[in-house]
This record gives C-alpha cells, sequence and structure tokens, in this order.
C-alpha cells in the first residue's frame, strides 16, 4: 500500500467532527495530514456519518491550473477562475446515486490565491477565499488547493459509491488516493481515469 493511502484515524475523526459541528471548517483545515506533495496526483477523503457525507479533496495546483505561482497574466488568472468554476460544480466533480437523495449543501474552496471569478451554481452556495494558502518558504514552491463539499443525503443507505468525475474536468489529475470512512466501516483505495468509482 502507498505510504499516502495508510488510513490516518487522527484525520476521519476530524471530518466526523466536522459532521457534527457544523461552521467549524477551519478546525478541520487545522488539522490536515497532508501526504506528499506530487503533480499529477491528489487525496480524497470522504465520510459519511447519518445524513451528512463530507468529500473533501486535497491537491496541488498544478493539477488544476498548470503552474503553482502567484497569477502573473490575464490568462492565469482565468485559468484560476475556470478551475474555481468546475471545482464548486460538484456535479460535474461527482455522481452520487440517485436513491441516496443527497444534495449540496454547500463547497468551499481554500486557495493561496482567489479561484472565485464566476458566481456558484444557483443554490450551491459555494465559495472560495484565500488567506489559507501554504507559504512558498514551507511548501518549496508548491500550492496546494483544499476544496470541502457538504451534501445532506435523505436516503444514506442507499449511499454505495461515489464516482470521482474529477479527472475529466483536470486532464492534469492522473490518481486520486482515498480514505473512506462510514457506517459499514473504513478503507482506503486509489482511483485512476477509466476506474474512478469508489466502493462505500
Amino acid at each position: 500500500m502507498h505510504p499516502s493511502t495508510r488510513i490516518t484515524f487522527a484525520r476521519f475523526a476530524s471530518l466526523v467532527a466536522l459532521l457534527v459541528a457544523v461552521g467549524l471548517p477551519s478546525v478541520a483545515r487545522a488539522q490536515h495530514t497532508h501526504g506528499a506533495h506530487e503533480h499529477g496526483a491528489a487525496e480524497l477523503t470522504v465520510a459519511l456519518e447519518g445524513r451528512a457525507l463530507i468529500v473533501e479533496l486535497i491537491s496541488p495546483l498544478d493539477n488544476l491550473v498548470g503552474f503553482e505561482h502567484a497569477p502573473a497574466s490575464d490568462a492565469q488568472r482565468a485559468a484560476l477562475a475556470e478551475a474555481g468554476r468546475r471545482l464548486r460544480d460538484a456535479g460535474a466533480m461527482f455522481a452520487l446515486p440517485a436513491a441516496a437523495a443527497c444534495k449540496l449543501e454547500h463547497a468551499e474552496i481554500e486557495s493561496p490565491w482567489p479561484m472565485a471569478g464566476t458566481a456558484p451554481a444557483p443554490g450551491q452556495g459555494g465559495h472560495a477565499h484565500a488567506g489559507h494558502g501554504h507559504a512558498q518558504s514551507d511548501l518549496g514552491g508548491h500550492e496546494d488547493v483544499v476544496v470541502t463539499y457538504r451534501f445532506s443525503c435523505a436516503q444514506p443507505e442507499a449511499l454505495n459509491q461515489l464516482e470521482v468525475r474529477a479527472f475529466v474536468q483536470f486532464p492534469r489529475l492522473r490518481e486520486l488516493r482515498v480514505e473512506h470512512a462510514t457506517e459499514r466501516g473504513q478503507g482506503a483505495a486509489v482511483l485512476v481515469s477509466g476506474a474512478a468509482t469508489l466502493a462505500l
């Protein structure tokens, strides 16, 4: 098993705490246990408790826009805005079983630079902010983006899989290292384009 796919119980504990402590996303962010920064790879954490489903994506910025420095041109600022629009569109990023009747409550983007070029889709309540980015002195010039999606599922017992569509939205992304926890148990997996469905 790849070291980054080992289940980190403290991380799941923080996500479960997030499920029951609405409005405390900064606590969860402070407890992130980032794996190695590797272009082409990203981390996905999925936690389900009761009707609340949290999906968290941590990706090098390079996977999303092709660079990891402050935007230096209108084209790069536009790339950040477009990436933000795609990330906020939960339906373009993931597919959940219709029988589970999951509804996105909000999507939050933590980015070193603003990715809020367009408004979130109606009813999605997404937002983006900077200010929680990682200093280049800490990461050697590497920058990550953290996206947290919160869903409410009317029939959580029907939530038996999560199809990841992020590979289509961001072709530079080649591999997702996934950790998941539900009432059925915990596990880890590696998803790639063409094999992008996680069993829950």
